[in-house]
């Protein structure tokens, strides 16, 4: 009998879209549903019967989500796969990096828009499954009280073959992941701490494309449009500051920071925030809150519209 606590997920990334390499990293998960889904279509519709003919079997198309806590070392991958950049400033030498990401500048190679992963799933069903030409579509990283920053990563991938499972090795400092109570977030260079939640997601928009190449796989994966970074959460509804800003279109740096111990550190700074909705209401007699959304704009002078800053033990990503 299989159970998902034996389980685990590894990963690494590839030099050539598609061509599949032995994990290098391995992450603790919360759940997974990365699958092969198979197209169908029919050939008859015209057939002399009451029985419903048989179909074909069309393109293989593979993709699921990871959710994950925000670890200090695993985290570092998915935020390389998302934005296809990063670069390392030395924090203690041989011990401690600080690894900067920004908005997606160019991509990876023709048809590839983004950096690629293989992406190994055991579960504690023999054989893992192996995921090659893995993009990360969508990252989204949560923070709510009693929660670490949760991290669900959206793939798409090439394809799914079989392998012998690997002996997974996961991060030992930190042993521990980001967790909500060192969670700090700022507008306009004050803190907010009537911020009970906070999203940021960052959406590549990413589709796999289908093509005649002998094959019934993917040949490539295109984004059908810009990166678009967005933000949600819940507010305290205690005064109208916030709704103004909303009103008047008012742009604000927002900064989220968390902490974990030896000096581990995750930044986000969007230097133009500004809200999209703020929907204000009474719906009965308790506390006011307010399920605010918002977007990042671009900023021409950092040439991005986010900008990321993760202190971890690994600078090789």
């Amino acid at each position: 009998m299989s159970q998902g606590h034996l389980g685990f997920l590894g990963l690494a990334k590839e030099t050539t879209w598609g061509t599949a390499v032995a994990a290098t990293d391995y992450v603790e998960l919360m759940s997974e549903n990365l699958s092969t889904s198979i197209d169908r279509f029919p050939t008859r519709n015209i057939y002399g019967g009451f029985y419903e003919p048989d179909d074909y079997a069309g393109m293989r198309r593979s993709a699921g989500s990871l959710v994950h806590a925000a670890h200090p070392v695993s985290l570092g991958h998915l935020l390389k796969a998302v934005f296809n950049n990063s670069s390392a400033s030395v924090v203690a030498s041989g011990l401690l990096w600080t690894m900067n990401y920004t908005g997606v500048k160019s991509e990876f190679a023709d048809g590839v828009p983004r950096q690629p992963y293989t992406l190994e799933v055991n579960r504690n069903v023999t054989s893992s499954h192996r995921l090659a030409g893995a993009l990360c579509n969508k990252l989204t990283l949560s923070v709510a009280p009693n929660q670490d920053m949760r991290v669900t990563a959206d793939w798409i991938a090439q394809a799914q073959t079989m392998l012998a499972a690997t002996t997974p090795t996961f991060p030992a400092s930190s042993a521990d992941p980001f967790t909500f109570d060192t969670c700090s977030v700022s507008i306009a260079g004050a803190g907010n701490a009537r911020m009970e939640a906070f999203t940021l997601s960052v959406d590549n928009a990413l589709e796999g494309i289908a093509a005649l190449n002998n094959a019934n796989t993917i040949a490539r994966i295109r984004a059908s449009g810009p990166q678009l970074i967005r933000v949600s959460g819940t507010l305290d509804f205690v005064d109208i500051t916030e709704q103004q800003d909303f009103i008047n279109q008012t742009e604000r740096a927002m900064t989220v920071s968390v902490t974990r111990a030896q000096s581990f550190q995750l930044v986000v700074d969007l230097p133009r925030f500004v809200y999209s909705a703020f929907p204000v209401g009474m719906p009965g007699r308790g506390r006011l809150t307010v399920a605010f959304e918002g977007m990042a704009r671009y900023l021409v002078s950092s040439l991005a519209a986010i900008g990321v800053r993760l202190t971890t033990t690994k600078s090789n990503y």
